[in-house]
């Protein structure tokens, strides 16, 4: 009796609620006609950064083992970061917040309100988090959220999205005239990263720099730096907030380059983290880790060429999720439980400039998944920046065989051992549109 009222309460704790309009998968005409390439176009671009630190006090979000504790302090403040582009034709907006990630209904609900009041499609919104482990918690109500959230308060749940919405707004509203280029470093983190699920397990070494350069002013106006390791450089002891290493790249950066705005994205770092010998201590190691990716986006800034025009677009799809496959502890939960606690759809889409295409990722793919998705993207002539923790979060997606070898990723894989080789087909289908409507067939 015990087991079922603690299912029970599961399922109605975490239920989620389907989005609103159509959710019926798009077809391959109606998603070529959601790419308009009309040719190169000058471009304006924007950003904005807008602190959402909460109130010391309130529960950090990324390890179940502090139980909801109460914070004690700021190590330093966190930040939602966005960026908007446009050329002229079709608008795009990335939004980067220092947080674990954003639960289904709440970014449902963000892209929703960023879609009616802008009128931009939600295929060209892009809503991601950093993935820092020391971020605001109580923001996400459900019992199996608020055990790793903390205890659930509207009122925190409120000011992240009211500040989230403004920052989009300030971004759009600043548009001005850049010229962009993308660098791409492919061994910048060789030997400073590991696979914590298997020593010799792959990882994705690569950082790119996505450039906007003011046209008026002539240097960095705002820089997207991509990379995958989980944000767990702060020790889990430590109540206090902080961006991790995310935050202290964006402060180097901004410091680098004043006025500028830095957006941290995440790749497919499901199993992959920084590695412990490249400090003594967690703030060695964070400052140590983050002056690294920020020499090479450095770097990379100063000998990046620069176009001054570019083709935007963006397009996507309802895609269908397998049926859910939860555990509480070794106790497996009823599918049908499964199917009320889980969303049973997610919105999938690439965004593009010109041969740049941003993928942004519902989950926490490991580095084998994220590296064979980069593969078949490059194979198709494009330069893909996979995007971790984006539109929501469906846990973590392994390969079949990291599934039947178990492991902490495979156990927090909520869709099965296909799951993540469906949602990377699906990603490498959608390429397919773009492959196709750019060649003009």
């Amino acid at each position: 009796m015990t087991t079922v009222l603690i299912l029970a309460v599961t399922a109605a704790g975490c239920a989620w609620v389907r989005p609103r309009g159509g959710t019926a998968p798009t077809s391959w005409e109606r998603m070529k006609e959601q790419v308009r390439l009309d040719g190169p176009a000058p471009l304006t671009a924007g950003a904005a950064r807008v602190e959402i630190t909460p109130a010391v006090g309130t529960p950090l979000a990324g390890y179940s083992k502090r139980r909801g504790k109460p914070s004690v302090g700021i190590r330093d403040p966190l930040y939602v970061r966005v960026l908007s582009v446009s050329d002229g034709r079709d608008t795009a907006v990335v939004v980067s917040a220092d947080l674990l990630a954003f639960p289904y209904p709440l970014a449902e609900r963000i892209i929703e309100q960023i879609s009616v009041e802008h009128g931009i499609p939600r295929q060209a919104i892009l809503l991601t988090t950093t993935h820092t482990h020391s971020g605001s918690g109580s923001f996400a109500p459900g019992f199996l959220h608020e055990q790793v959230f903390g205890p659930y308060k509207h009122e925190i749940e409120e000011g992240i999205t009211g500040r989230v919405l403004w920052a989009v707004r300030q971004s759009l509203k600043g548009r001005k005239p850049v010229r962009w280029g993308l660098a791409v470093e492919p061994q910048a983190l060789g030997g400073w990263v590991e696979n914590r699920a298997d020593p010799a397990g792959e990882v994705d070494p690569a950082l790119s720099l996505l450039l906007f350069e003011s046209a008026e002013a002539g240097r960095p106006a705002v820089l997207l730096v991509q990379a995958a390791a989980h944000p767990t450089l702060m020790d889990s002891q430590d109540m206090r907030f902080s961006a991790d290493y995310p935050g202290e790249v964006c402060r180097l950066l901004e410091a680098a380059y004043p006025g500028s705005v830095c957006l941290f994205v995440n790749g497919a770092a499901g199993d992959v983290r920084p590695r412990d010998a490249i400090g003594a201590d967690p703030e060695e190691r964070i400052q140590r880790f983050a002056r690294i990716l920020s020499e090479f986006s450095t770097a990379a800034a100063g000998r990046t060429p620069l176009h001054a025009k570019g083709d935007l677009a963006g397009w996507g799809t309802w895609f269908s999720l397998p049926p859910p496959q939860l555990r509480l502890g070794p106790i497996p939960i009823h599918p049908e439980l499964g199917r009320l606690s889980r969303p049973g759809l997610s919105f999938v889409h690439l965004i593009a400039l010109d041969d740049v295409v941003i993928v942004p990722l519902p989950a926490e793919l490991t580095a084998e998944l994220g590296g064979k998705l980069r593969q078949r993207l490059e194979g198709r002539g494009l330069k893909p920046l996979p995007a971790g923790y984006a539109n929501g979060y469906l846990g973590y997606a392994v390969s079949p065989a990291q599934y039947a070898r178990g492991s902490y990723e495979a156990g927090m894989t909520w869709y099965g051992p296909g799951f993540g080789e469906s949602l990377t087909q699906e990603l490498a289908r959608l390429a397919g549109v773009y492959e196709e409507k750019r060649a003009g067939r």
